[in-house]
């Protein structure tokens, strides 16, 4: 593990830059999975029409350059010490402490507050409330 342990509210005053971020995060996720089926469609054309290379790559460019944006997105909210669980749904964990345990405490978007935690070795999809006494 590496990485800061943040409090539910440390990490709760970082959310509304967090959640921009998850927004874009999700949004660049669908303009990869876009790019990557309009160069899927386009290479058999290519390889039957030589004519059509040049498309396909174009098609490859655009792969990479929304798989650029997708990751400076990751980059900048592992800069903030979160780690992004779900590009699709735009879950993102943060290190905490429960009970004397490290855990990631686990937020996605439409959420206004970070108030569940899961174990490390558990998904982001077993979800607990964190304890009151945690939440400072």
């Amino acid at each position: 593990m590496k990485g800061k342990i943040f409090t539910p509210d440390e990490a709760n005053r970082m959310l509304p830059l967090v959640s921009r971020i998850a927004d874009d995060i999700v949004a660049a996720y669908e303009d990869v999975n876009v790019a990557i089926q309009a160069f899927e469609a386009e290479r058999p054309k290519a390889e039957a029409d030589d004519s059509r290379v040049p498309i396909l790559r174009e098609r490859d460019q655009e792969v990479t350059a929304a798989l650029d944006h997708l990751q400076a997105l990751i980059y900048e909210v592992e800069s903030l010490g979160g780690t992004v669980k779900d590009h699709r749904l735009g879950k993102i964990d943060f290190y905490g402490e429960v009970d004397g345990e490290i855990v990631y405490l686990c937020w996605q978007r439409g959420e206004k507050t970070i108030g569940f935690y899961h174990e490390l070795e558990e998904s982001s999809g077993e979800r607990h409330p964190i304890p009151t006494r945690v939440a400072a």
